[in-house]
């Protein structure tokens, strides 16, 4: 076998090796992760709305205004949580049931009273587990515990005591198989959820998790002390090696630094921005250990071997750990986190003063020789090894007791907080369940008010839990007790985030202002300070503020979005169109684009530049993806109604009937009709906007204003004067303008020019300058023949009928005039060209149907009545036309009037001949 062969199999890791470098990278990704998971901070976006023209309406010489509201939006901050982390429970789960098997595999091959010592934990283990709370077997005794108990100890005592040949392999496949069976029956078995099973389990498996990190950091205490040791004396020549004061100087700087990190109170700052975390410390000592874990075998080998034994136990050990320490970071749980470093610090100090002082009086001589030491540093011939631990241990013990053992209350203040996280969870399931929620309030209430004050995980959560249940005074409360012990940025952000109401304005910015002086490197405080500021006259304080956000976030999408905004409300387009050619805006900030295309609606909406893509998968939208997806409409139907495609409208109808989007549904039902109408399908524009028109408020006054400017762009003035005057009644101020065109362009010019004059005497200064406006548009003579038909749907649907009537191809004149009826039942003299034809062809009831059509569109034209009068007399619907007869007699000069009753009687009589020849069968045939 070759010796690249040997090399590779002497260095292949075991799989208990892998096993524990995973566990340890999944605590390097909660140590960068947890804290936002469990305590997001989230963009909540604000609009504003701003005044926007669409398009304009030609009456006469006059364009009048289509205007809506233009959402300028802008961000601010908010903190949500602290949420469960069900995954990480299931890991630090898994990674239990991996040591519990390994490490009662490994101890059933050692001797009885190391074995005994070794079960002794995993007994007080299976006891802290509670459980009998999971109602397995459908009951609260313990007969599942002494069902563990029986399996997992008989297990081990069965390996220890029957099994003594047994490969250590094989103990922990049957190990593992019982560790797995029992677990499944839990599972199985228990009246919980398997998640809330997981967090509840892993909650009550946190004294456990922390036994087995201390007991890791005692263990690797003495490694980075070695791992200098091993530095100093490593290299093959002796010349190069380093000798004593190289070492000391090194051992001694870690060590001053550990020791005024407890010094200061597990505070030390290195560098500005900078502090010292002992948990990183912590990494190179495990990986030490791990190395150097066979050279370490003299100071335990007498009790547990190193190839059938510790190679094993240290892995295992490492994996408990790692999956506490994990599971602390992903839940961000403060005491214990707390509790983490402090323990870690002080355990590195004193045990690496004691290893330190171990090597010198041992190994002085040798390491100023210049010797390899680190091989022998574990075969001592003066001082024993166990006195460092002895020290140390001492040492810890006499901190503990100065500070009156802080650490037990942590580390039940972080299971409390576990606790309090899957009952209020739990809660929030039940909602009508009142003691689920004191239950969780009593384990806030006992992990932050008793164990440890300084508990902001605790704190929050009570927080969300009173959030939950509307109590907004209880968790102002909350929140201001926890900044009464510590500044937090968080804190500071969900207590201003309570205060967006304009009261409560003076309040928010000394929170914000008190924040910034305790973090003042904070881009969320500083911007969210800008934004409050917005709601005062102080436009140059907001000015600041933002440009300080960006001096401290450049280039962040919320600093972007509220310079935009800020710029867009005081109508500084071209700063604005500057800063939007500095940057884009991503797929991911619909805030900010939705302000982009504000921006090209306000300044230049006929450039051919694309909008931002709105998401495909988007479903349920909030105020920031909606303003996004209004906007990209309003730009379109403006200037690209070719861009309002079949698929966006169905888009925009499925987001309509999604239930999230309840609160949206009336400005949906808004962009559909605004597209169909940009499309030219007016007839299904206005029943869509028919149900938001219906009613008296603003709202409604608007979409009936909306629905009248419609009508007159389409040249049905009488009825648009009506749809004015009523969108007025309601508060709808502009239509009082557009009325009088429309009154004047119906044939009623006194009526418009009373309406004006009652304009000119409004005591609102807008509405008399349109008063007076329209008193000189009246003087020149304004007359539906003045009118700009450009807009009218339908007259292209007419052109084509006639060109097909001159071509003698009725099959496409009846397509087009069916349209006609079918779509633009408003455009009079298309309806009633499509009735003559229809008549012409004898297709009476069509001509009917057509013409009743745009009488119910235009009920106030004389000639749509006359023909409609004359196509029921063909039709033979007599009764149908009587109101219409009324009305013509009392609206038309006699002579007129006698002139159609006399071509309605003729109509009349041909009618009933026709009906008599297909009633009445001739005597003889004429074919006889």
């Amino acid at each position: 076998m070759s010796t690249k062969l040997l090399f590779a199999r002497a260095w292949r890791p075991s799989w208990l090796a892998v096993l524990a470098t995973l566990a340890v990278g999944l605590v390097v990704f909660h140590y960068f992760t947890g804290a936002d998971a469990t305590l997001p901070v989230r963009l909540v976006p604000h609009l504003q709305e701003i005044p926007l023209t669409l398009e304009s309406v030609a009456a006469g010489p006059v364009r009048l205004p289509i205007q809506a509201s233009g959402l300028v939006a802008t961000l601010t901050h908010d903190v949500v949580g602290p949420f469960t982390a069900p995954v990480a429970a299931a890991c630090l789960l898994v990674l239990l049931a991996v040591v519990l098997a390994g490490w009662t595999a490994v101890v059933s091959t050692l001797a009885r009273t190391a074995f005994v010592a070794g079960m002794v934990p995993v007994i007080f283990f299976l006891l802290s587990l509670n459980t009998e709370s999971l109602g397995i077997f459908g009951t609260g005794e313990r007969y599942f515990l002494y069902l563990m108990l029986g399996v997992v100890g008989g297990g081990a005592f069965g390996l220890h005591a029957f099994a003594e040949r047994l490969s250590l392999a094989r103990r922990g496949l049957i190990m593992s198989l019982l560790v797995a069976a029992v677990s499944g029956l839990l599972f199985a078995q228990s009246q919980l959820p398997a998640v809330e099973t997981a967090l509840q389990l892993a909650a009550y498996a946190t004294p456990g998790g922390a036994l087995l990190f201390g007991l890791l950091v005692l263990w690797v205490g003495v490694e980075n002390i070695r791992a200098l040791l091993w530095f100093n004396t490593q290299a093959e020549q002796p010349a190069s090696r380093f000798g004593l004061w190289p070492f000391v100087a090194a051992s001694l700087l870690y060590l001053g630094v550990l020791f005024l990190y407890v010094w200061n109170g597990s505070v030390l700052q290195l560098l500005p921005g900078l502090t010292l975390d002992p948990l990183v410390l912590l990494l190179p000592a495990v990986l030490a250990s791990g190395v150097g874990l066979r050279l370490r075998s003299p100071s335990y080998g007498q009790w547990v071997p190193y190839a059938q034994g510790m190679a094993q136990l240290y892995p295992v050990l490492v994996m408990g750990a790692a999956g506490a320490l994990a599971y602390a970071f992903a839940t961000d749980n403060t005491p214990l986190l707390v509790a983490a470093r402090s323990f870690t610090g002080l355990a590195l100090l004193l045990v690496g003063i004691g290893f330190f002082v171990y090597v010198l009086v041992n190994f002085m001589p040798l390491i100023q020789r210049r010797l390899r030491v680190y091989r022998v540093v574990f075969e001592p011939r003066r001082l024993p090894f166990y006195t460092v631990y002895i020290l140390a241990v001492v040492g810890i013990a006499m901190v503990q007791t100065r500070e009156n053992l802080p650490l037990p209350d942590q580390v039940r203040a972080g299971q409390y907080n576990n606790l309090g996280d899957l009952t209020r969870q739990q809660s929030e399931a039940q909602p009508d369940d009142l003691s689920l929620a004191l239950l969780a309030e009593r384990y806030y209430a006992e992990s932050g008010d008793v164990l440890y004050r300084g508990n902001l995980h605790a704190q929050m959560g009570r927080a969300a839990l009173y959030r939950f249940r509307q109590q907004r005074q209880n968790e102002i409360n909350a929140l201001n007790r926890t900044l009464q012990r510590a500044p937090n940025e968080k804190v500071s952000l969900r207590l201003a985030a309570l205060h967006r109401d304009p009261n409560d304005l003076f309040e928010a910015l000394d929170i914000l202002r008190r924040g910034l002086r305790a973090i003042p490197q904070s881009a969320a405080l500083t911007g969210d300070l800008a934004q409050f500021f917005t709601q005062t006259a102080l436009t140059d304080s907001v000015a600041f503020y933002l440009d300080k956000t960006e001096e401290l976030a450049p280039g962040s999408y919320a600093s972007k979005t509220n310079q935009l905004g800020f710029l867009l409300n005081q109508n500084l387009l071209k700063e604005a169109q500057k800063l939007r050619d500095k940057n884009t805006a991503q797929a991911n900030e619909p805030a900010l684009a939705s302000n982009y295309t504000l921006l090209q609606l306000l300044s230049n909406p006929g450039t051919s530049e694309s909008t931002p893509a709105i998401s495909e998968g988007l479903k349920a939208l909030d105020d920031a993806s909606f303003a996004q997806l209004y906007h990209v409409v309003l730009l379109n139907s403006t200037t690209h109604p070719d861009r309002l495609t079949v698929p966006l409208l169905a888009r925009l109808a499925g987001l309509a009937n999604e239930p999230a989007n309840e609160n949206y549904y009336e400005q949906l039902l808004f962009l559909q009709a605004l597209a169909r109408h940009a499309r030219g399908e007016e007839q299904m524009a206005r029943q869509l906007l028919l149900p938001l028109a219906s009613g008296t408020t603003a709202s409604a006054a608007y979409y009936q204003q909306l629905l009248g400017m419609w009508q007159l762009q389409q040249g049905q003035y009488a009825t648009a004067a009506d749809q004015l005057e009523f969108a007025a009644t309601n508060g709808a101020t502009q239509a009082r303008e557009a009325r009088v065109y429309a009154l004047a362009l119906s044939g009623r010019p006194d009526s418009a020019r009373m309406a004006a004059l009652r304009l000119v005497a409004a005591a609102d200064s807008g509405q008399r300058q349109w008063g007076r406006q329209a008193l000189r548009a009246l003087a020149t003579g304004l007359s539906p023949s003045a009118k700009n038909n450009s807009a009218r749907v339908g007259d292209s649907w007419l052109r084509l009928a006639q060109q097909a009537e001159q071509q003698q191809n009725d099959a496409a004149a009846a397509r087009n005039y069916q349209r006609i009826v079918r779509e633009a039942p408003f455009n009079e003299g298309a309806v009633l060209v499509a009735g003559r034809f229809y008549t012409r062809r004898r297709n009476y009831p069509a001509a009917y149907e057509a013409l009743r059509a745009g009488l119910a569109e235009n009920p106030e034209s004389l000639a749509l009545l006359r023909a409609y009068v004359l196509a029921a007399a063909d039709a033979g619907l007599i009764e149908y036309a009587v109101d219409a007869r009324a009305q013509l007699r009392q609206r038309l000069p006699a002579s007129a009037y006698a002139n159609l009753a006399a071509e309605y009687a003729a109509r009349q009589t041909t009618r009933a001949a026709q009906a008599d020849s297909f009633s009445v069968a001739p005597a003889t045939s004429p074919l006889q």
